[in-house]
């Protein structure tokens, strides 16, 4: 007879909510990325984005001028965080199957800093980018996980990582000017760069012990 062995969790462990489901809906829900790669733009490996800084917008006997912010993201290496204890056991009377899921959430670190370096003027804008916050930790949930068969008279512990991307930010700076009969024009006035760690998804492994 195969034994199936199980990780329960505990309410209130390592998240406040008041019940497994909410706990769910708030790592959904954080960003709308697809919770098993949550990368931006489905993973591409460039994007750019830009953004008008209308607090700095200034009227000149030239014309009205504005900051405006151009980010360019490249996706970089792939990269691993350390590994973590989950679940563990085994049986002496069957082989038996030890699986750690989504349904361990709430009992295991399933948290990941976005860890940033370099420098930036905006941490909001690259934040909403990425679909993080720079510097800040937030869950990622297990999702479907991983599965593996013990044999019998063997104990097995499930181990687990984060698997990231480091990102390049450059951001640049410009002034445009839009001059009254002739139009919109800018030209860069400063450059920054930052490298953004983005987690992509969670690997596993068994080891005996």
């Amino acid at each position: 007879m195969v034994i199936f062995l199980f990780c329960m969790y505990s309410m209130g462990t390592k998240v406040q909510a008041s019940n497994y489901n909410e706990y769910v809906n708030s790592v959904v829900n954080e960003s709308l990325h697809n919770i098993e790669t949550n990368l931006p733009r489905n993973g591409v490996s460039e994007f750019e984005t830009f953004y008008r800084d209308n607090n700095t917008r200034q009227t000149r006997s030239g014309g009205s001028f504005i900051y405006r912010y151009g980010y360019k993201y490249t996706k970089g290496q792939l990269l691993q965080g350390a590994w973590r204890n989950g679940v563990s056991g085994g049986s002496t009377i069957a082989a038996s199957v030890l699986s750690m899921n989504r349904s361990s959430d709430t009992s295991y670190n399933v948290s990941f800093t976005a860890s940033v370096s370099g420098s930036y003027s905006s941490g909001y804008n690259i934040g909403a980018d990425l679909g993080v916050t720079l510097g800040k930790s937030r869950n990622y949930s297990l999702g479907s996980g991983y599965t593996v068969t013990v044999p019998k008279g063997k104990h097995y512990l499930i181990q687990y990582r984060p698997v990231y991307y480091k990102y390049t930010v450059v951001e640049t700076k410009y002034m445009e000017q839009y001059v009254p009969g002739v139009g919109l024009r800018s030209w860069p006035v400063g450059s920054k760069t930052c490298y953004v760690d983005v987690f992509s998804h969670w690997d596993y492994r068994a080891t005996a012990n």
